[in-house]
């Protein structure tokens, strides 16, 4: 009997043993299941895509108004059912942002006005996709769509006098340059599928890609040949003083040096402050210099080679909006500029507006934006250009060496 009883009390033990470590063990998976899940979403970050990383952790700039184009799609321009599509689709600070943005946005006949905080970023892409504007450009808002701006066209003199003698008087000769909001109009197509259904990051960075490359490849060209007529902004070739526009001096190695040297002289000879002097050339250009050598096999231009190519010290900004072909046979030009006397006018408000029944062209053919089941989306943009001192602009032309 004392044996039977010694056994219950050893098996009760163990029963109360093992049922005490499952409520432990219970507790203990109920406490950690909360990092279990964190775990789970930090290891599906880390398995995400590469570009899915790189919008997550680096290119966030301008997703909020990529966000804004899909939820306006979504909504049929219809604010109130964009912003219960946001709401919907994006779970975050940034989509609790945009839902506020667009119950509380601007609209009118143009369309949706994106935020300026976002408008901001858009620019911020913007100026290391244009050339203009990557090269450093001065920004200035255009508040009203204009602003006006003295410039300097003359200098003060001064001269020795003698004893009792009055000092002359001189004023520097000035003028004004005015600039004007120019209206920017681009049409984006996108698949109806990817502005609807894909709400991963990706979508959002391909929706902001394509709204940004279809306003920059237009600046690009527009800012350094814009020729000024038919609403346009006047580009930087056209500023330049006629006086330092000048053809090329042959293709000999001794011609490229002296081209290069008249784009200095005539900036430095007239007095232009040179705090930020660029150069503007077609790739092939700049590829050519990088691979010019002597006749003892040694590179002439060595600093043109690299990621950050120079010349003569100054940076090199490329761009196939320089054409190529500009006069008899193969010939571009060379542009030397100082950007400090160069302004950038961007008039607050880019416009988004859509459509799903229209139709655009594509190579020369009218598409059906509905038979592929499309939205097209249209930004408009406005902004300017203007230089202050045209003689801080020269511009080598009828160039065959490169």
């Amino acid at each position: 009997m004392t044996n039977e009883n010694k056994i219950g009390k050893e098996e009760l033990k163990t029963l109360i043993l093992e049922t005490a470590q499952a409520g432990i063990d219970a507790s203990v998976e109920k406490a950690v299941a909360p990092f279990k899940e964190q775990h789970s979403q930090w290891m599906a970050k880390i398995n995400a895509t590469g570009r899915d990383r790189d919008v997550m952790e680096k290119g966030t700039k301008g997703i909020g108004a990529g966000r804004i184009v899909r939820a306006l799609a979504a909504g049929k321009g219809d604010p109130a059912r964009a912003a219960k599509f946001a709401a919907k689709a994006w779970n975050d600070d940034l989509g609790d942002m945009i839902v506020k943005s667009l119950q509380a946005g601007d609209f009118d006949q143009a369309g949706a006005l994106i935020p300026p905080t976002m408008e901001a970023e858009i620019i911020e892409i913007l100026r290391a996709r244009v050339v203009v504007r990557a090269a450093g450009g001065r920004n200035v808002p255009l508040t009203n769509g204009t602003a006006t701006f003295r410039k300097q066209t003359g200098t003060i003199s001064a001269a020795y006098i003698g004893e009792s003698q009055d000092i002359g008087t001189t004023y520097p000769t000035v003028g004004q340059i005015t600039l004007t909001a120019r209206k920017l109009a681009a049409i984006v197509p996108i698949s109806n599928d990817l502005l609807l259904y894909d709400a991963s990051p990706t979508a959002d960075a391909f929706v902001r890609d394509d709204l940004v490359a279809s306003i920059a490849i237009k600046e690009d060209v527009t800012f350094l040949y814009g020729t000024g007529v038919s609403d346009t902004p006047k580009g930087i070739r056209y500023w330049a003083n006629a006086s330092n526009v000048t053809n090329s001096n042959g293709t000999s190695n001794t011609n490229i040096e002296s081209d290069f040297r008249d784009l200095l002289n005539a900036l430095q000879t007239n007095n232009v402050p040179m705090r930020t002097p660029v150069w503007f050339m077609n790739p092939k250009t700049k590829n050519y210099l990088a691979n010019l050598r002597d006749n003892n096999g040694n590179l002439i231009y060595p600093e043109t080679r690299g990621a950050n190519p120079t010349v003569y010290g100054f940076p090199i900004f490329t761009s196939t909006s320089i054409p190529i072909n500009t006069g008899n046979g193969s010939q571009t030009e060379v542009i030397f500029a100082d950007m400090s006397e160069v302004l950038l006018g961007d008039a607050s408000g880019l416009a988004i507006s859509m459509d799903s029944a229209a139709s655009y062209v594509e190579n020369s053919t009218l598409v059906s934006a509905f038979s592929r089941d499309e939205t097209l989306i249209r930004a408009i943009a406005r902004h300017d250009l203007g230089v202050r001192h045209d003689l801080s602009i020269a511009v080598k032309q009828a160039i065959s060496w490169g």
